[in-house]
């Protein structure tokens, strides 16, 4: 099978012939750990691969007296249970001589879980901070995604930093949404080649299979895309493999045709045509979910959605100057464009009505958003669309854990991860309670969470992995999406210019 646009191998977004003389050693290691990553995945089952924590460093504490809500309800004031990284009991008496932690006054929350992510560089490490303790990447190096998976697949992984399931390289048409980060990647151009394609990204390691359809019209841009009869070919090779499709739009029309082709999921709401109850009838019938991305869609109207994150003072202290960057950024407001929040608004609530799973995604790090603290924001506007706050909580907790088949996480229940966050105050009554964070669980052991330093030139040039230099694809990503045109940051807007050849 051919896959258009694959030149040759590349490492982090660099073609390998430009970097077999500067860098051998680091591309034999990363090919060395991620090649037995691949290799495991073709054996894997269609469910995602979870980690085993039995062998994790003992650890035991009680957190006593606290509300928690459990990823589906509220409990009033109760005591939990946290034993060698599973959360052993909800509720009965606390145990004598064990580490009790105060829960009064406090909220006890299943850690975050990000349904709509881009993951480079440390960005896994800055979402714990923020109590992100799940990325479901739509996006990345599909080696990065293998070097993650391999490394929390460990008895004692990945714990300071979120865990990783990803779609690896993503499904576009030649010169289409997603070709344009500094990442040679394969593209599609016909239906017949749809099963072969499939089944290298399912080699390659792909948790699920996400689908570009999306030709920038609503944003005022225009890029080539997938036509329906290869949209509906590679839903329909995903789903026969056991692999969820799930579907970037960027219309109203788009998002009709993906559900008519039998999308699992649409990974954006529309914001450019009101939905109306037909629309939400055929979403309803077809089984399907919606990420709604307000945090970005918000931005695409030339507002920058996490402003009000940087001034809280509750977040600020651990937001970094790249971060902080980021989200007072936003996309230009072409005079073309047919972006309005308030149509992403009201679609998320009548879907949410209909009873249409709803989950909490930022698709950090695009402009106006960032890892870890952009979900807060995204918690919030869910609210602001018609969600009360405890279904808000559930799409950035359980409901993704069911959606995406994450059966050891996203409650507060016996025999799960401690993955858990405790806040002070209570997200029910005021939902920015989630940002007041006294402490980060990951399996158990509680997580360290210093004050963001001020970045210095080695600082933002480390990396967590020896892929080649995911900052420039992570840099390129809050940037923006364009068509032929490079967006370039000025301040805290982006502006363009006409792109050199790359």
């Amino acid at each position: 099978m051919r896959e258009t646009g694959l030149q040759r191998p590349i490492i982090g977004g660099v073609a390998m012939r430009n970097m077999e003389s500067r860098t051998p050693l680091v591309i034999a290691l990363v090919l060395a750990v991620v090649g037995a990553g691949v290799a495991g995945a073709r054996q894997r089952p269609a469910p995602v691969a979870q980690s085993d924590a039995r062998e994790l460093v003992k650890t035991e504490f009680v957190i006593k007296d606290v509300r928690v809500f459990d990823g589906d309800r509220v409990i009033r004031r109760t005591n939990v249970l946290v034993r060698d990284g599973s959360i052993m009991r909800v509720g009965s008496a606390a145990p004598a001589g064990v580490e009790s932690i105060p829960g009064d006054g406090r909220t006890l929350l299943p850690g975050f879980i990000d349904a709509h992510t881009h993951a480079f560089g440390d960005a896994l490490t800055r979402a714990l901070m923020f109590g992100v303790t799940t990325e479901l990447d739509m996006f990345t190096d599909h080696r990065f995604a293998a070097f993650m998976r391999a490394e929390q697949l460990k008895p004692d992984g990945a714990l300071r930093r979120a865990d990783l399931f990803s779609a690896g390289t993503l499904v576009t048409a030649p010169k289409g949404h997603g070709t344009e980060y500094g990442m040679a990647i394969p593209t599609l151009a016909a239906a017949a080649e749809a099963p072969g394609f499939v089944d290298a990204r399912i080699a390659e390691g792909s948790d699920y299979i996400k689908i570009i359809y999306d030709d920038g019209a609503a944003l005022g841009l225009n890029f080539p895309t997938l036509d329906r009869d290869v949209l509906r070919a590679v839903i329909d090779a995903a789903k026969k493999r056991g692999k969820l499709a799930v579907v970037h739009i960027g219309s109203r029309q788009g998002a009709e045709d993906a559900i008519a082709a039998g999308a699992s999921g649409l990974v954006h709401i529309f914001a450019d045509v009101a939905a109306d109850a037909g629309f939400v009838r055929r979403v309803g019938t077809a089984r399907a979910f919606v990420t709604p991305t307000l945090s970005v869609i918000e931005s695409t109207t030339g507002v920058p959605s996490g402003a009000s994150l940087v001034k809280d003072l509750r977040l600020e202290p651990f937001i970094n100057r790249q971060e902080r960057t980021s989200l007072n950024g936003m996309f230009p407001k072409r005079a073309s464009s047919k972006q309005d929040l308030g149509v992403a608004l009201a679609a998320t609530k009548l879907l949410h009505e209909a009873k249409v799973p709803i989950l909490a995604g930022t698709d950090a790090p695009n402009p106006g958003t960032s890892h870890g603290s952009s979900l807060h924001r995204e918690v919030e506007l869910l609210v602001r669309a018609g969600l009360s706050p405890e279904a808000a909580l559930a799409a950035a907790t359980s409901v993704p854990a069911r959606v995406f088949s994450l059966k050891d996480r996203g409650r507060v229940a016996p025999g799960l991860r401690a993955d858990l966050v405790l806040v002070t105050g209570d997200p029910m009554r005021d939902i920015t309670a989630t940002r007041d964070i006294v402490a980060i669980w990951k399996r158990g052991v509680r997580v360290d969470r210093p004050k963001a330093p001020t970045e210095t030139a080695a600082a933002a040039a480390a990396t967590t992995t020896g892929l080649a230099n995911p900052r420039r694809v992570s840099r390129s990503f809050s940037m923006g999406w364009r068509s032929d045109r490079l967006c370039v940051r000025r301040g805290s807007t982006i502006r363009s210019r006409a792109s050199s050849s790359r």
